[in-house]
């Protein structure tokens, strides 16, 4: 059987090209996740939350048909533009989604003027209260610290695929990038870390990704439509994904 993807993110289309072997690691109602040996991930699936650059984009008839041959653990193959399972090919040879890099042109007064409409309160009660993630962004501007033992403290913390301290990191290099504040010393540590086994493999990837400056399209549809409306459709993402990165993004752009 024959399958065509949709639009293939740049990093997914890397991974692809290099011709690896991947094997199923997670399916779920939006789509699945594969990983090559290693451990790089790519998502498959329809773009209700978004897309993502490390993601190959599917019609929703296309998703089901290819998640009703598929199986945890299942080993896929790239050969000749295509990704090869033994139920089906998945032609890839399809344009590519927009990066979306243009930071500069986000209207951070008006993101901050929208966030009074959004309560955060519901973190007070958390490991994640406002003092505790403005403490961690105050001291991204200072070169002379040490922020190991404080990033640890939020990687990996919280449930699910991509925890909550996890969601809130990448929030706030959203905020770097539309608004530089992170010393280059910081980022690097954080890009060390992401090397251990500290969190999902799933907020690995968004993570790192983050920190090239690569998000997913529901983060960067900020810069480009600041809306509270725009806002509310980050906050949809997952259970409480969205919210997580909102959060982190609006700590970032209000530490002043």
């Amino acid at each position: 059987m024959i399958l065509q993807a949709s639009a293939v993110g740049l990093t997914a289309l890397q991974l692809l090209n290099e011709g690896n072997t991947f094997s199923v690691h997670s399916i779920f109602e939006k789509g699945l996740n594969i990983v090559d040996q290693n451990g790089e991930l790519i998502f498959a699936g329809t773009d209700e939350n978004g897309t993502f650059p490390f993601g190959i984009l599917l019609d929703p008839q296309t998703k089901e048909t290819m998640k009703a041959y598929i199986q945890v653990g299942d080993t896929l193959t790239v050969r000749h533009n295509r990704l090869s399972h033994n139920g089906f090919d998945m032609l890839f040879n399809s344009k590519t989604l927009p990066l979306n890099m243009d930071f500069e042109h986000a209207n951070i007064t008006q993101l901050k003027e929208n966030f009074q409409d959004i309560s955060f309160n519901c973190y007070e009660s958390t490991d994640f209260e406002r003092a505790r993630v403005l403490s961690l962004i105050n001291r991204l501007h200072d070169p002379t610290e040490n922020l190991e033992e404080t990033f640890r403290y939020f990687i990996g913390r919280g449930q699910g695929l991509t925890p909550t301290g996890d969601d809130i990191l990448v929030g706030i290099l959203y905020g770097h990038f539309i608004n530089y504040f992170i010393e280059h010393k910081h980022l690097e540590t954080l890009k060390a870390l992401m090397k251990e086994p500290l969190t999902t493999i799933v907020s690995k990837r968004f993570i790192t990704c983050a920190l090239d400056g690569l998000f997913s399209s529901k983060i960067t549809a900020l810069q480009h439509d600041p809306s509270l409306e725009s806002m509310k459709r980050l906050i949809d993402v997952g259970s409480s994904s969205g919210m997580d990165t909102l959060y982190g993004i609006y700590m970032s752009l209000t530490k002043e």
